[in-house]
């Protein structure tokens, strides 16, 4: 997906609306707030519409819920975020109403930064790019519930800077997704490399190990093919690289590596899942994954205040950065 010259019409740049305007500060304050109003963050002004609007009937949390979180959270998230390019799943009416993706932008604000982008079929499309806090929460306010950026950001664009596992359970039970997590730390502990775990928010959970930017998308996939296909061989019985869910045991997990192509993506650490609860992609600790941390611990409701309390277990994730050796 090489940068293209440009043939398509020029993104269509949206009048920046007037009025008075809040800050964060007096937005987090807000009780069950309704209707629409300017924030400034970052020093750019977002437009949030239909703030009532329920994101989660069961739960009751609506569209402030979810931008409050992000607001809560813009610190921890933006650094994993930043100069990405942004595959945009979007639920405008909630997560139990339709979703669609949107990859190329046909209208942005001034200060929403756009990389184009040739795809595989030769079609040219203006991929939105996280910059700062208010590009986040201009996304969210689309009703980009989840934050699913690339592996790789626009100054890099070929150089992927992580490796993404994912484990996926299916029907398999949760203890094995835990074990299989720790089969990965033990593989890449033997490897000398650093690992860091996080629920999925959704079923499974993934495993990132951060890298220097070297190696093209295609050498980081066939180490990541590699990685999957050892811990799959060293607990067969509940791990499996087998892509056919027929295929698999009912008790297998599988080690998905196939998310780290170019143009792919994985729900970002700290992103809010539209799933029931409200879940979120936890980072964690690996001695957590030892003691059975489970994915409905964490959502957008108790995030906020467990990071205040024991920190970021990823706060070092780009200070670790690694080379492969391939």
């Amino acid at each position: 997906m090489p940068a293209s010259s440009a043939k398509k019409p020029n993104l269509k740049r949206t009048a920046r609306k007037a009025g008075p305007s809040i800050t964060p500060a007096e937005f987090l304050t807000m009780k069950k707030p309704k209707g629409d109003l300017l924030l400034k963050v970052d020093g750019q002004i977002v437009s949030l519409t239909s703030l009532e609007r329920v994101y989660w009937p069961d739960e009751k949390l609506t569209k402030f819920d979810l931008l409050r979180y992000y607001l809560l959270v813009s610190d921890l998230i933006m650094p994993i975020l930043r100069d990405r390019p942004a595959i945009l799943q979007r639920w405008p009416r909630g997560v139990n109403a339709p979703m669609f993706f949107q990859q190329d932008l046909e209208s942005a604000p001034a200060f929403i930064k756009t990389v184009r982008l040739t795809n595989l079929e030769g079609r040219e499309l203006d991929y939105a790019v996280y910059t700062t806090s208010a590009s986040l929460l201009h996304f969210v306010n689309l009703g980009t519930i989840e934050q699913h950026p690339w592996h790789s950001n626009v100054k890099r664009l070929s150089k992927p800077d992580w490796i993404a596992i994912d484990l996926d359970p299916k029907k398999a039970p949760w203890a094995n997704v835990l074990r299989v997590a720790l089969t990965v730390k033990t593989v890449c502990d033997e490897l000398g490399l650093q690992s860091f775990p996080k629920t999925s928010g959704s079923s499974g959970m993934h495993i990132y190990l951060p890298l220097k930017p070297l190696n093209t998308y295609e050498r980081v996939a066939e180490f990541a093919r590699l990685l999957a296909a050892e811990v799959a061989h060293r607990v067969p019985q509940i791990a499996t690289v087998e892509r056919s869910i027929a295929k698999r045991k009912t008790d297998q997990v599988y080690v998905d590596a196939m998310q780290n192509a170019r143009g792919k993506s994985l729900a970002a650490v700290f992103t809010a899942r539209a799933r029931p609860k409200a879940t979120v992609s936890m980072p964690l600790t690996w001695k957590q994954v030892e003691k059975g941390v489970k994915i409905s611990d964490f959502t957008i409701e108790n995030v906020p205040a467990l990071i205040a309390k024991s920190g970021n277990p990823w706060k070092d994730f780009f200070d670790s950065r690694q080379t492969l050796k391939l």
